[in-house]
């Protein structure tokens, strides 16, 4: 990140909490909270395993939610299969060396969201096939544990929740199964590694006391690194007071706010000035700074006039483009995300032809699409599989700098990602874990006239379906139609022919229904003396 980077957060609106790291005018990373359905991700319960799933290899928990919580063999601490037990106990046993995971994993990139447990996440790779991972083995009904929730229910389906659990500060992650101390792998300079690692020791941090140092630990002083140590071994320490004390299931520790958790997670040396237009948090922030210890000067400033602040300092336009398919990117040119169930698909589209050949057009075209692609897939938190139709290069060195292009721009997203090559097809494949720190999904609606299918042709497919069913009965009926607004508005053109045939159409909205799959209901026949025509 550049020096003169600055926070802006926006908490003064209740209804939903934005966290903007900006950086000249643009936006370079985006937190976002929605108070209506406050996020749970990071809290850590005392939770009872309601049910064993031999089938999925998982178990069922209950923590207090309405829906109970999704537990992976995977995400089981091995140390649960013993006889009696203690949840606290367990939680704070380091594991196994066949399970720990690499030092240097990204999770120690990790902070308190789900990228701070992305490494919790992935199931452990034993290397004894004596290890038993069946989870009837691992776990019993009403048996006692410590979960911390990975993922928000979503669509039905409950929380996804670990027994590796993990606290995060300013510069380093608490993780009590790792039992040693860790460095994040993108801490390059040995000699910092090593400083790091002989400062933590002499804080107390080990294998009583286990942490990884992020990255922006780096040149962090004693001071900074006992502080942000000292404030993670208290919050352990209330945690289990409060899981000995507690009767399960029961919230045991509880997340920090959004504009909180996300000046953690944004915060960097080259951040100058940070500015607030909620009174109470500018009040948190300033302790936030203070606690942690560093000694950089950052300005904190207040906004308080009435104009919104994201308007005020013109970033309200490029945050409602995060709603928008298609993202302009200089000279005419442009990008287009189209998000699916499974995956997302971004298409590169040339502008003006400015330069001598049609290849260096492209080149051209394809390194700025390069650089707003992953800045959009950060902001909007996109995840699963991500495939970038770049335009055709035929010179295989034009390809060479479009991947080294995307390779540097996915060393500032945060979330796991995997990337593969540049094909001659211009199709670019990478995979990323997403965070759930964008856009909230409910704030997006289905289109009432296409009822999410993008094309009208569905509707009228499906008033002729409904016409069929229509003449095929036997004598004038009451119908009830329920189908998507579009198709109801097409069967109107009709309603002629419906009154031809005698029958008594009842209609009914219903955007879950399939675009072209109505659903018809015969409610009984009409009393007439005419049979329909």
């Amino acid at each position: 990140m550049r020096e003169g980077s600055k926070l802006v957060v926006n908490a003064r609106d209740p209804e939903e909490v934005r966290v903007a790291l900006v950086e000249g005018n643009e936006l370079c990373e985006l937190r976002v909270g929605q108070t209506s359905s406050g996020s749970i991700v990071g809290n850590i319960y005392l939770a009872r395993v309601k049910q064993i799933e031999p089938g999925l290899d998982a178990a069922f928990v209950d923590f207090g939610d309405r829906r109970a919580g999704f537990l992976h063999v995977g995400n089981v601490h091995p140390g649960y299969a013993e006889d009696g037990a203690d949840a606290a106990a367990v939680a704070s046993q380091a594991l196994p060396p066949m399970w720990q995971e690499q030092e240097e994993d990204d999770s120690a990139e990790s902070i308190s969201d789900e990228e701070a447990r992305a490494g919790n996440e992935a199931e452990p790779a034993p290397t004894q096939e004596s290890v038993d991972l069946r989870i009837e083995s691992r776990l019993k009904p009403e048996q006692l544990i410590l979960v911390q929730v990975l993922r928000d229910p979503v669509r039905g389906k409950g929380a996804t929740v670990t027994t590796f659990l993990s606290l995060a500060g300013y510069s380093l992650v608490l993780m009590p199964t790792l039992g040693r101390i860790g460095v994040s792998r993108r801490v390059g300079e040995a000699e910092e590694r090593e400083r790091l690692r002989s400062v933590l020791e002499e804080l107390g941090a080990g294998p009583d006391l286990p942490v990884i140092a992020r990255t922006v630990s780096a040149g962090q002083t004693r001071r900074a690194l006992r502080a942000d140590l000292e404030l993670l071994k208290a919050k352990w320490e209330q945690l289990l007071h409060r899981a000995h004390k507690q009767t399960a299931p029961c919230l045991v520790y509880q997340e920090e706010a959004t504009p909180l958790r996300a000046a953690r997670e944004l915060f960097h040396s080259g951040i100058r000035e940070i500015i607030c237009d909620d009174e109470g948090v500018r009040q948190a922030l300033e302790t936030f700074l203070t606690t942690k210890g560093s000694g950089e000067h950052v300005e904190l400033k207040s906004h308080s006039t009435s104009r919104p602040l994201f308007e005020a300092l013109d970033l309200e336009s490029s945050y409602q483009r995060l709603f928008a398919p298609r993202v302009p990117i200089g000279k005419g040119a442009s990008i287009v995300i189209h998000e699916t169930e499974a995956l997302t698909a971004i298409d590169v589209n040339s502008g003006r032809v400015e330069r001598d050949t049609l290849e260096m057009t492209a080149l051209e075209t394809n390194l700025r699409a390069a650089e707003e692609v992953l800045r959009q897939v950060r902001l909007r938190d996109l995840g699963g599989i991500i495939v970038v139709d770049f335009i055709d290069m035929r010179e295989a060195g034009h390809r060479r700098q479009v991947e080294q292009t995307v390779r540097e721009g996915l060393r500032k997203d945060r979330a796991r990602m995997k990337c593969g090559r540049l094909g001659s097809f211009g199709l670019m494949t990478f995979t990323r874990r997403r965070l759930g720190t964008g856009p909230a999904k409910a704030s997006e609606a289905m289109c009432r006239g296409c009822g999410g299918s993008g094309n009208i042709v569905h509707h009228r497919a499906g008033a002729l379906r409904v016409l069929r069913r229509l003449r095929s009965l036997d004598c004038p009926s009451r119908v009830r139609l329920r189908a998507q607004p579009g198709l109801l508005s097409e069967m109107r053109q009709h309603r002629a022919l419906v009154q031809e045939l005698g029958h008594q159409l009842e209609t009914v909205d219903d955007l879950q229904v399939p675009a072209n799959d109505p659903v018809i209901e015969l409610l009984g026949a009409l009393a007439t003396s005419e049979p329909p025509r």
